[in-house]
């Protein structure tokens, strides 16, 4: 289940690092104001970058958390569960001569 999480999360990263790469695109220029302006602008998706890595990780450690607390609900229902129609029958007297 780890591993899908982590896919997941990977993923959504690479989506979102995508997405603001087509929404800010990197030109490099020559010159001095130009290139640094540049620069600005990859320091700023970068600093976003690191924001959302950040919250990302956040949200994994929070889904993971979730995921591990409904797999021990299911564990604890599974073994308060009645019994089923195909179940063997609880042996009651004790003796396992039959």
């Amino acid at each position: 289940m780890r591993r899908l999480l982590c896919a997941l999360a990977g993923l959504a990263l690479l989506r979102a690092a995508g997405a603001l790469a087509a929404a800010e695109p990197f030109s490099p220029s020559r010159g001095g104001p130009a290139q640094s302006t540049g620069c600005d602008r990859h320091g700023a998706v970068q600093g976003r970058l690191d924001i959302m890595e950040e919250t990302l990780e956040k949200t994994v450690e929070h889904l993971e958390t979730e995921v591990k607390g409904l797999l021990g609900l299911l564990e604890e229902l599974a073994w308060n569960l009645p019994p089923g129609p195909f179940s063997p029958a609880p042996d009651l007297l004790g003796d396992d001569s039959f």
